[in-house]
């Protein structure tokens, strides 16, 4: 399986192991093989690099291709090129299916990027020599896909929402518990499969409505439709990231998506894979059932922002700039920055004056006004939970690995916010927020290279 990290791989491999099918998958990250079951075969590599796929697909049965680089500004050529890569590792290692999820083919011109690339994957591996059963899903409703994540934060952040008319078109949204049975069931295949296939939910509707549907099972009154003939995708997108979980370079793309009617006119998925026990899911139980609260999760809306920095220090001298925050050693950002917030912490009651640190902090231990949460020398990364008074909580997670013949810092920091309040407090800080930790990645980079 190519892409099982993402949304729908992440939830395909435990309903495929639950079916006793044998799974390998490939992951960019090595450090991301502890995501999945032991009894799961993982290869790191590329998916645009030939060889570590012909590795990972030899002697395989069926592919998965749920790869999606939506989050790169060039993800149009890297989907093309690893789709191309798969197609002819498939052919050579004698794999029998391919098996893709891309979105609708909507007929009228001037295809957005976001569908227009899934479109030429989609061809892409149907021009293979293997056999490939391309799905085709507009929306997909489940937690943690991004386009239903636009959904629900829209729906939970204001009683307004601002209507340009491509909020008004429509499609056929189908729950993510659905689309991953068609996919267990196209590992079971008595034959191969080659062919396009739409799978529509029950229900067709606009995004508006959609979004009205998504406020009604939360609970909230109805939403007041605002005319915003000027609200373009840009916007749209900017004004998402700040205020939900979904970065605006990932936004803007499917906002784009809404430009066109999303309409399944071609052959049913349900023509060559049984339909869901009970039929397809409705829209009001999708909703649901991606809303409904998270064994061990809390119930705010979860903002997070990452960046990395390449460097030719050794990965000992950048690991060593990490595990050294704090205290004496300060954190490599803005001036006086983290003075400021601590003081405004302690005059809310809170520990935000306190500075110091152990000499070699472990799990439990306190950074100032961090607490180390978890710590791995081996795979050199640190997280640490920031103790001071906010509406929401905030997790700083920073790793240390090779990439190619360099250095890579990867920082993340994740915020789950406390109700509108936390949301709010995300928006007002997050320009500060972004020079703070992008200054902060910089500067523990350029102290490693200085040691």
């Amino acid at each position: 399986m190519l892409g099982a990290t993402g949304y729908l791989g992440s939830q395909l491999v435990p309903e495929l192991l639950a079916r006793d099918h044998d799974v390998s998958v490939l992951v960019r990250d090595r450090t991301q093989a502890t995501r999945f079951p032991t009894q799961v075969m993982v290869h790191s590599g590329d998916a645009t690099d030939p060889h570590e796929v012909r590795q990972a697909v030899a002697d395989k049965d069926v592919v998965y291709f749920l790869v999606h680089s939506l989050d790169r500004p060039d993800f149009a050529a890297v989907d093309r090129e690893a789709a191309a890569v798969l197609a002819a590792a498939a052919a050579g290692a004698g794999v029998r299916q391919v098996v893709y999820v891309g979105g609708p083919r909507p007929d009228s011109p001037g295809l957005s990027a976001h569908l227009g690339s899934r479109a030429e994957v989609g061809d892409v591996l149907a021009a293979g020599a293997v056999p490939a059963l391309v799905l085709q899903a507009s929306m997909i409703i489940g937690a943690g896909s991004a386009s239903f994540e636009l959904l629900r934060s829209s729906a939970r952040l204001t009683p307004w929402v601002p209507v340009p008319s491509w909020m008004r078109n429509t499609s056929s949204p189908v729950a993510a518990a659905d689309v991953v049975h068609f996919l267990v069931a196209a590992a079971e295949l008595a034959e191969p499969v080659d062919g396009v296939f739409d799978v529509p939910g029950p229900e067709r509707l606009s995004y508006l409505d959609l979004l009205q549907r998504c406020a009604r099972v939360l609970r909230l009154p109805v939403r007041m439709p605002v005319p915003a003939p000027l609200w373009s995708h840009k916007l749209a997108a900017r004004v998402a990231g700040l205020v939900t979980p979904v970065p605006a370079t990932v936004a803007e793309p499917l906002f784009a998506s809404l430009d066109h009617d999303l309409t399944a006119d071609g052959p049913l998925v349900t023509d060559v894979l049984p339909a869901p026990p009970g039929g397809t899911t409705s829209v009001d139980n999708a909703i649901r059932a991606a809303t409904a609260p998270q064994a061990g999760a809390g119930d705010g809306e979860v903002f997070t922002e990452e960046r990395t920095v390449l460097t030719d220090a050794s990965p000992g001298d950048v690991w060593h700039a990490v595990t050294a925050l704090g205290g004496d050693n300060g954190w490599h950002t803005v001036p006086l920055v983290w003075t400021v917030r601590g003081a405004v912490d302690h005059l809310l009651g809170g520990i935000g004056l306190f500075r110091g640190r152990a000499p070699d902090v472990g799990e439990g231990d306190v950074v100032d006004f961090w607490t180390v949460v978890h710590r791995d020398d081996d795979a050199r990364r640190l997280v640490l939970r920031a103790d001071m008074k906010m509406p929401g909580h905030t997790l700083l997670d920073m790793r240390v690995d090779r990439h190619g013949d360099r250095t890579r810092y990867r920082q993340k920091v994740t915020f789950t916010a406390d109700g509108l309040l936390g949301q709010l407090y995300w928006v007002v800080q997050k320009p500060l927020h972004d020079v703070v930790f992008a200054t902060m990645a910089r500067g523990i980079v350029r102290t490693a290279a200085e040691a």
